[in-house]
């Protein structure tokens, strides 16, 4: 009798512990933007598609990175937060992800691998470099272009007033809302465009490729930049899009053919 109240209890909690990992389904929402080494905030999106059972502690591995649900109601949906980390730069498919659950008692820990599609282009490493680059040489990019900043063109950011802007500058109506000046930034129009040639930059390989990231996302939001890649050209352009552009020339460059 007791041996069989022991596999009648297995049998119970077996099929209770399927049930509870049945029908669920994970889509793997990635960042606008993903760079190599650097963590990147994923989103698990995990389904209940049954009708009358809720799913308790659920976890969802991918990529080595974990997380956990509590409860999800039949017919309901939750996010949950996952960092990922890669390595290396290019373009990465992700296509499964691990669910398990120790539901109902804890004695075992039932798990299914279940598929996803998530295609994503990993950018490369932003590595801060010194370059040659006009009058700029010899000197880090990041440094002095504050100067560079000028009283016409498009609204770049609203700061505080240090004393040095001129009036004209000077937000009146945020001002009013608060104690202190508020200033207008602008991004100035006679910014030069800046022609980055990979085989000119320091370093291997990765490491030319990393520097060029960094210098295209320091100075893309800012001024117009262009990149030449061997015979390959992009022409100088300001803005996120031209930015995310050349980044993708960067992420495949040596690594596809």
């Amino acid at each position: 009798m007791v041996v069989s109240g022991l596999l009648a209890f297995m049998s119970v909690t077996g099929y209770a512990g399927m049930v509870n990992l049945q029908r669920l389904t994970v889509a793997l929402l990635p960042p606008a933007e993903v760079y190599a080494g650097q963590q990147a905030p994923f989103v698990l999106r995990v389904t209940n598609l049954k009708r009358r059972f809720p799913s308790f502690l659920v976890t969802v591995v991918c990529h080595g990175a974990r997380s956990m649900l509590v409860y999800l109601p039949s017919g309901a949906s939750a996010d949950l937060p996952c960092e990922l980390t890669f390595a290396k730069r290019g373009r990465v498919l992700l296509n499964s992800v691990q669910v398990s659950s120790p539901f109902p008692v804890n004695f075992f820990v039932r798990s299914w691998r279940l598929t996803v599609s998530c295609a994503l282009l990993v950018y490369p490493r932003l590595v801060p470099c010194w370059v040659q680059a006009g009058d700029d040489r010899g000197r880090r990019l990041s440094d002095g272009y504050c100067n560079q900043r000028g009283t016409d063109g498009d609204i770049e950011r609203i700061t505080e007033y240090t004393g040095r802007e001129s009036l004209r500058q000077i937000h009146w109506k945020l001002s009013a809302r608060s104690e202190e000046f508020k200033v207008k930034q602008y991004r100035t129009t006679a910014a030069e465009p800046l022609m980055i040639d990979l085989d000119h930059l320091p370093g291997d390989l990765e490491g030319r490729v990393s520097c060029a990231a960094w210098i295209v996302h320091h100075w893309t939001p800012e001024r117009p930049v262009g990149l030449r890649l061997g015979e390959h050209q992009l022409q100088p352009l300001a803005g996120r899009r031209q930015m995310q552009l050349l980044l993708a020339a960067l992420a495949i460059y040596g690594v596809e053919g």
